[in-house]
């Protein structure tokens, strides 16, 4: 016999579908892998991605940014760095510091993605109105901000 939720219950549960459907969308729309014409994972790229407005990051700093163990980092900047994306280098200051950055062929695909995603991104916002870009421009961050000072209290 299944038992009727209380009002608030359903309430929670619908807002939770609706804005799981439109982040699935919004991911989708964004990021598609067609578009991109890449061989890279969504982690992969996410990792990449990382680099947008940093230079360099030690693995533990690239881990923490990207909420996955030093180790599952380590796997995924290995394959990157195979696939000629990445690069290691010393620290000057501290040379048992192990640094982790964008190569040139690297940068390029980074460049790649972030004019795809603008693409991609612009097609929507051709669509709304001066208020409806800036609701939306808030509102995305408004939820970026709340996820990462989430991350932070993990």
């Amino acid at each position: 016999m299944r038992m009727k939720q209380p009002h608030k219950a359903r309430y929670a549960a619908a807002t939770d579908r609706r804005i799981f459907a439109a982040y699935n969308e919004i991911s989708k729309s964004i990021n598609p892998a067609q578009l991109l014409k890449v061989s890279l994972t969504s982690s992969q790229i996410k990792v990449l991605s990382t680099f947008f407005d940093h230079d360099v990051f030690t693995m533990t700093e690239l881990s923490r940014v990207n909420g996955v163990s030093v180790s599952t980092m380590t796997s995924m900047v290995d394959r990157l760095i195979q696939g000629g994306l990445l690069e290691r280098q010393r620290d000057d200051a501290d040379r048992r510091i192990v640094l982790v950055g964008l190569s040139a062929a690297g940068k390029k695909m980074l460049d790649h993605l972030t004019k795809v995603r603008r693409r991609e991104l612009e097609k929507f916002l051709v669509k709304l109105t001066p208020g409806e870009v800036r609701e939306f421009r808030d509102s995305i961050e408004t939820v970026a901000r709340y996820l990462a000072q989430a991350k932070k209290t993990r």
